[in-house]
């Protein structure tokens, strides 16, 4: 089976979050390493990280982390540079936190060329890789649903991206609802395989080192980022189900990125045990 999880609060501290994953029986979970909507990065007790590493390896635990919310390595001006060095303080933080990946969003062209606003986002992650002083976190760039001017929502934009960055560390995340708000049909056979080819053409199996398995509030095609919980969204339970069997995603971790409640969460992990 492939390792799943829910992305998992830090709330008290990374040992308080290990001991949540333990609870809920998590083999795999998503962390911020930072909050989600500040540029500044708290001090990290060298303690703390090895106790961190400790855990985790102990509880035998696949942990990656998602990128701040406010990075826009595509964008202009001090926005871009705040995103380039807060993108290296996070990748900094998670290679020596000993994680899996850094899940990142490619960013937002805003009134900008397409390919140009492209090129940006490359060298802005090339910069940060490099500045980070990391020598072997992947940097997973994640597809978009394309609301607003959200980079990535084509499949082939997503790949391009993806190729951009330097090879030891090409990574990428596929998340489910944003492929169906992009307009990715995974409710028929025909959608979901046309997704599988697109993304082995594109990207490569090989190089998605984690899937955000999230159900849809918002119909297909609507371009609007909306999670619902697995089975009861626009996308349906057998259709995610379906999806997640196909041989080409076996062995990739999953993590539910979704609405919080207790129930909930043991509901949600049970549906993505449930899909081998």
């Amino acid at each position: 089976m492939s390792r799943c999880g829910l992305h998992t609060s830090t709330a008290g501290g990374l040992g308080e979050m290990l001991a949540r994953a333990k609870t809920l029986g998590e083999d795999a979970a998503q962390i911020f390493v930072k909050s989600n909507r500040q540029w500044r990065l708290a001090p990290l007790a060298v303690d703390e990280a090895e106790a961190f590493r400790k855990g985790k390896e102990a509880g035998d635990l696949w942990v990656c982390a998602h990128a701040g919310y406010l990075i826009n390595v595509a964008g202009n001006g001090e926005i871009r540079k705040k995103s380039i060095r807060s993108l290296a303080e996070e990748l900094s933080r998670a290679e020596t936190l000993g994680l899996e990946a850094l899940v990142v969003h490619c960013g937002s062209r805003g009134e900008a060329n397409p390919a140009e606003a492209r090129k940006r986002a490359i060298a802005g992650f090339r910069e940060a890789l490099e500045i980070s002083g990391t020598r072997s976190i992947p940097l997973a760039l994640e597809n978009s649903a394309g609301q607003g001017s959200s980079l990535a929502r084509d499949i082939r934009e997503w790949g391009e991206l993806v190729a951009g960055l330097p090879a030891s560390r090409r990574a990428a995340c596929l998340d489910t609802a944003h492929a169906f708000a992009a307009g990715h049909d995974l409710r028929s056979e025909v959608g979901r395989k046309e997704l599988i080819r697109e993304v082995e053409e594109k990207i490569g199996w090989d190089r998605v080192k984690v899937l955000h398995v999230n159900d849809s509030k918002t119909q297909c095609g609507s371009g609007v980022d909306r999670h619902e919980h697995l089975g009861r969204g626009e996308i349906g339970a057998a259709p995610l189900r379906a999806f997640l069997r196909n041989p080409a995603l076996k062995g990739i971790p999953r993590i539910g990125e979704l609405p919080p409640g207790e129930k909930e969460d043991r509901e949600n992990l049970r549906f993505l045990r449930s899909c081998g």
